[in-house]
């Protein structure tokens, strides 16, 4: 060690506090004279013969895990030294490790500041591992200096696992997939990562470099949390509500369980209330008009009477009344004989009331069926019998109707488009389907359930932003649940990262939201709030009065009473 010789000989010869440098085989290679004179130190010799204890320290050091607390060195029974290691390079380039060694804070004549330095790091130590958070400590090549209990926890691995160990190489093995301070290490910026546990967890890594006074990174230092078990408190604080919901609406034990298990969501008093409607129905034989725009899901309230009722273990045929031609409807639903029309099958065909003999015949878009069929599905209603087109014979069949539509058909029935005597036989039992803008408080729940089913389907995760899960809360879905179900499938398909942004959303999505956002109301800066609330209520029956033919529909549309609809339309002159 002639460099350090040359450079400064008076000093190394007159300094009182022991000087040792080795070399990366643990041989000393230089000492200074209070290093030979106190330690029995000498050049050439292996620092292990002659203080064993020193020589594990400098390897932890080579490894990048200095000792927590420093290190004492003691020689027969001589005074304590700390331990002071720094890293320095030989005239050749190699790697040396220079060990400095004043007394320690309890042997005579040591410094204040060696106190005070102690204490200091034994606080540090205590606020690292206090830390409910994971925390890594990294040298500035991403070497593991400290890990605390917290990520050894997160983790599930020992910190002697992961101290002196290169991220690089964890990644290697399998450890995590990324490593946000390999990348601040290379970067030397603040990183953060959404990294993925062996066994499936998530974590949410921020690194954040740390440079001394010249500007030269150091120390890299990551904070990670578990966002797995974040997901699953909130998971269950949604599930505590919803069975909260369930007793405040008195939803009785075996419906619940039965709309759990066909995957209805809930949560609004509108569905909730069309939901027990059609669980109570369910028992009887009586014929049930479904009504509700396109989307809203009448075909699941017809699924769900099926289920529950007598005839579940027999067939259900769905029809859809506007998608066969009108010169075949009624051939379809009542059946043909032999010859009754040109192409007709040689022995004749059933229709599909006998198809759902002793079931149920749910038929979809009632309002499109033609006049002539509306007769014979009439005369049906009264009697229970059909006969085939072409055929006088008539037969007896065993079937429940159900029938849906998002037509109004009092109007139809004024027009003269639909049979007033068939709208009143279908129209036994009316059950409303409320549409998604009506049902604000399941539009949460529903958004989780279908993309998860979706990211299911595709084999992927995906995490909605609270940003982009208000957009979807707050968007009108003109569309209805079928709509709500294509934009779910849309996000998980097209949607790049694993987390999807409000950036992700659909056009019609971002613009409907905003611009019903109340900023929007063009209301005066004077008007008070009986007066904006009178305005609201105005406007509300105003658009349910023309949409809705009769007053008992606007307020089961609203969730009121019908006299209270008679007596503000009347407020309102609307009548």
């Amino acid at each position: 060690m002639e460099e350090l010789r040359v450079l400064a000989p008076d000093f190394l010869q007159a300094l009182s506090v022991p000087l040792l440098v080795c070399n990366e085989q643990g041989r000393i290679v230089f000492t200074n004279p209070a290093a030979e004179n106190q330690l029995n130190a000498r050049e050439g010799i292996m620092l292990a013969e002659t203080l064993p204890k020193l020589a594990e320290a400098v390897g932890n050091f080579r490894r990048s895990a200095p000792p927590e607390p420093p290190v004492t060195i003691t020689r027969g029974t001589g005074a304590p030294y700390l331990a002071l290691l720094s890293s320095v390079r030989g005239g050749d380039g190699h790697k040396l490790t220079l060990c400095l060694l004043p007394p320690a804070p309890d042997s005579p004549g040591s410094d204040r500041r060696v106190v005070d330095f102690e204490a200091l790091t034994l606080e540090l130590h205590a606020i690292i591992d206090s830390s409910s958070d994971g925390l890594f400590v990294c040298d500035a090549d991403a070497n593991v200096i400290r890990v605390n209990p917290a990520s050894e926890r997160i983790h599930q691995r020992p910190a002697s696992e992961m101290v002196g160990r290169n991220m690089r190489d964890l990644i290697a093995e399998g450890f995590i997939d990324r490593s946000a301070a390999l990348e601040a290490s290379l970067q030397k910026k603040c990183i953060s990562q959404l990294q993925t546990l062996p066994k499936g967890g998530k974590l949410i890594s921020v690194a954040t470099p740390v440079f001394d006074q010249n500007g030269e990174l150091i120390r890299v230092v990551v904070s990670e949390r578990d966002i797995t078990e974040i997901d699953r408190l909130q998971r269950e604080l949604e599930n505590q509500e919803a069975i909260k919901d369930q007793f405040r609406h008195q939803m009785l034990e075996m419906q619940q369980l039965e709309l759990e298990s066909r995957r209805i969501i809930a949560r609004s008093p509108n569905m909730i209330k069309a939901l027990r409607q059609a669980t109570k129905v369910a028992s009887a034989d009586s014929s049930v008009l479904i009504l509700g725009e396109s989307g809203v899901g009448k075909g699941v309230i017809a699924d769900m009477i099926h289920h529950n009722s007598r005839r579940a273990d027999r067939p259900l045929i769905k029809i859809n009344c506007g998608a066969i031609p009108e010169s075949l409807i009624e051939a379809e639903l009542f059946g043909y004989e032999k010859g009754a029309f040109t192409g007709a099958s040689t022995g004749g065909k059933p229709g599909q009331f006998e198809l759902a003999n002793e079931g149920v015949l749910f038929l979809d878009e009632i309002a499109e069926l033609p006049l002539s069929a509306q007769v014979k599905l009439l005369r049906f209603l009264e009697d229970g019998r059909i006969t085939r087109l072409g055929g006088t014979e008539q037969r007896k069949v065993d079937v429940r109707v159900l029938a849906a539509t998002h037509r109004d058909l009092e109007e139809m029935v004024e027009r003269g488009t639909f049979r007033l005597d068939l709208y009143y036989r279908l129209n036994v039992i009316p059950i409303h389907v409320p549409a998604v803008r009506e049902r604000r408080d399941c539009l949460v729940p529903l958004i989780r359930h279908y993309m998860d089913h979706f990211a299911k389907i595709n084999n992927t995760q995906k995490r909605l932003t609270r940003a982009a899960l208000d957009a979807l809360a707050g968007y009108s879905y003109p569309g209805n649940v079928r709509e709500l179900m294509n934009i779910c499938e849309r996000l998980v398909v097209m949607s790049e990262t694993e987390v999807v942004d409000i950036s992700d959303l659909p056009s019609q999505v971002v613009g409907r939201t905003r611009a019903g956002m109340p900023e929007d109301l063009d209301w005066p800066e004077t008007i008070s709030l009986q007066q904006a609330l009178e305005s609201v209520e105005r406007t509300l029956l105003s658009r349910a009065r023309e949409r809705y033919r009769s007053q008992a529909s606007i307020a089961e549309a609203l969730g009121v009473n019908q006299s209270t609809i008679a007596r503000k339309l009347k407020r309102y002159d609307l009548v």
